[in-house]
């Protein structure tokens, strides 16, 4: 298992939210439809990542994920214009905290579907 304080050092550059925090800040996507902004996000739930994912609408993302995602989980997010650089950060951290919910790309194989 990963040292959670090791997990933090990696994450200093990204903003830390409650889920609350997220649909606060950008309620503002809640109409968009077209998005050039990409977010990876890592949902944590009591000091162990639960799940790893990226969308271009974090509103609309965090609201689907109301099972994955209490009032006590804490959001690390961040905001990228690349979707291919995002796509690569996600499996990166997937392979590195092997999220529950992400279980099915942790198997071998699985992520070099993404071949980026």
């Amino acid at each position: 298992m990963l040292n959670f304080q090791f997990v933090m050092v990696q994450l200093h550059k990204f903003h830390r939210y409650s889920r609350r925090g997220v649909l606060k800040q950008y309620r503002k996507l809640r109409y968009v439809k077209e998005n050039r902004m990409y977010f990876l996000y890592l949902i944590f739930d009591a000091e162990t990542c639960v799940y790893v994912g990226e969308t271009s609408n974090i509103f609309w993302r965090i609201i689907k994920h109301k099972d994955k995602c209490s009032s006590e989980s804490v959001i690390y997010l961040q905001e990228y214009q690349d979707k291919e650089e995002v796509l690569r950060l996600e499996k990166h951290y997937i392979r590195m905290l092997k999220p529950k919910f992400n279980s099915r790309y942790c198997q071998a194989g699985q992520l070099e579907l993404f071949r980026f």
